[in-house]
């Protein structure tokens, strides 16, 4: 069993492996804490829970969580293969929205090719088992999790960078341009390049530098001139 930690809460990787169906699987339910994460890479079949039927084919995913009932039933002539991840989780509370988001969704089926590489770069190692397996298979399950909620979560995928973020780069930037180009270096070109009004950047350089764009630029022009 390997035992791993992502943002901050404890997983066990109870089994996985690479199976072939060649027979269907009998409807079962998981306990409580128990997720098995499916992702199909080749054959036919179809996935039946208590109220759908879903077909299955290479590229599809599914979660199966605590009380999820689910059948498997396999092509005779193409049967179904997947590779199968069965966790455990810690069972305590966490606050952390991401572990609190894949937890409280007990089945997902979706058709999604990112997917299989994680799945992929699991079965290698665990068919390997190198120097740092546990480790890497952690670090990969820990990927696969973060992508995985994404996939739940689509509308927070594209995060505004805090205001910290962007003033470093916006910093960056007019460093660059007064060293680039001291001499031809205009407020409104300058304004345009870190997305604010001349105003604003005229503050700007007053709160962090302590002079106005023109001293700036008297400045740079003297250190140009040396």
């Amino acid at each position: 069993m390997i035992t791993f930690t992502w943002n901050g809460y404890k997983f066990s990787i109870v089994q996985f492996d690479m199976g072939i169906f060649e027979k269907d699987m009998t409807g079962h339910s998981h306990s409580k804490n128990s997720y098995e994460l499916h992702y199909i890479i080749g054959g036919k079949g179809t996935l039946a829970t208590s109220n759908t039927v879903y077909s299955l084919s290479k590229g599809n995913f599914f979660v199966t969580g605590p009380n999820i009932y689910h059948q498997q039933s396999t092509d005779k002539e193409d049967p179904l293969q997947e590779i199968f991840v069965y966790l455990q989780t810690g069972g305590e509370k966490t606050n952390d929205s991401l572990v609190s988001a894949f937890l409280s969704t007990h089945f997902y089926f979706c058709k999604n090719k990112e997917l299989q590489k994680y799945f992929e770069m699991m079965l290698c190692e665990n068919q390997e088992k190198k120097l740092g397996y546990d480790a890497a298979v952690g670090a990969i399950m820990q990927l696969l999790l973060t992508h995985i909620t994404r996939i739940y979560l689509p509308q927070f995928n594209n995060i505004s960078e805090n205001n910290g973020n962007l003033n470093d780069r916006r910093f960056f930037i007019i460093e660059s341009a007064f060293i680039d180009n001291p001499t031809n270096i205009t407020l409104a070109a300058l304004s345009e390049s870190i997305g604010l009004c001349e105003r604003q950047t005229q503050r700007l350089l007053k709160k962090y530098y302590g002079k106005s764009f023109t001293q700036k630029k008297e400045e740079a022009a003297k250190k140009d001139d040396i």
